[in-house]
């Protein structure tokens, strides 16, 4: 009886450890807000592109889901360490397909730009060389492609840890350009009553695509192959498109 109460707390911590998600048909799906991609109500209910397009997959497989937002470092990790199945809305890169297997295609298309403040003189000519003085905003976690990350140690990098806090510091004449996306930045903008004070400036950074990205498990390399087959169904029926047009979202 003694061994087994040693063995008991001990069985319990090994057990509790364990990820949660354990089968296929439970899938916990996680990312931080994006505009018409993951978004959350007042009431809880989760809408955008992207809950569509998994709620669309789920119910072709027969799979049960469930949505979380979080900070988007946070929701990042989780998925790297199999405790959620799918990240919603990661840009590719090199270095995050060592963490996560991303799905075959892109479900969304976004322009990235800079953004300065509307009485602003500041421009830019594409060559990102012609900003190196300038004071650049950027968002934690946040990709811009390939040419402007190769270019991130020579940049005079503000980081910021949110969107709101990025056009904040812009406001606040804290940087003279911020990076980021036309789809998150122009709704927010309008959320936060500031769109007359900000602006875009031409020619764009890049554009770049988002995925759904899974954790790197059997499990997960499972669902994601199932997905990848039922995301090819949308796409050639054209359900794809209309969910995009629902939502407002640019897909490849």
């Amino acid at each position: 009886m003694k061994l087994l109460g040693l063995l008991c707390p001990l069985f319990f911590c090994l057990f509790t450890a364990t990820p949660s998600i354990v089968r296929a048909g439970e899938i916990l799906v996680v990312g931080a807000e994006f505009a018409n991609i993951f978004e959350r109500s007042a009431t809880g209910n989760f809408s955008g592109l992207g809950v569509s397009i998994i709620q669309e997959l789920a119910k072709q497989n027969g799979d049960t889901v469930k949505f979380e937002i979080y900070p988007w470092s946070r929701a990042q990790w989780m998925v790297e360490n199999g405790q959620a199945h799918i990240l919603i809305g990661p840009y590719k890169t090199p270095e995050r397909e060592l963490r996560f297997s991303f799905a075959k295609r892109a479900f969304y298309r976004d322009v990235m730009t800079f953004y300065v403040r509307a009485n602003s003189i500041f421009t830019w000519n594409g060559n990102l060389t012609g900003l190196l003085e300038a004071k650049v905003g950027t968002i934690n976690g946040w990709v811009y492609g390939t040419e402007f990350e190769n270019m991130r140690p020579k940049l005079k990098l503000e980081l910021a840890n949110s969107l709101t806090n990025g056009l904040n510091m812009l406001i606040a004449n804290r940087v003279d350009y911020l990076a980021s996306n036309v789809r998150n930045t122009d709704a927010l903008a309008k959320t936060l009553g500031i769109t007359k004070d900000i602006k875009v400036i031409n020619p764009e950074i890049t554009v770049i695509d988002g995925y759904l990205a899974y954790c790197k498990s059997p499990i997960c390399d499972q669902l994601r192959e199932r997905h990848d087959g039922t995301f090819e169904q949308l796409k050639s029926t054209g359900k794809l498109d209309l969910l995009a047009k629902l939502h407002q979202v640019t897909v490849p």
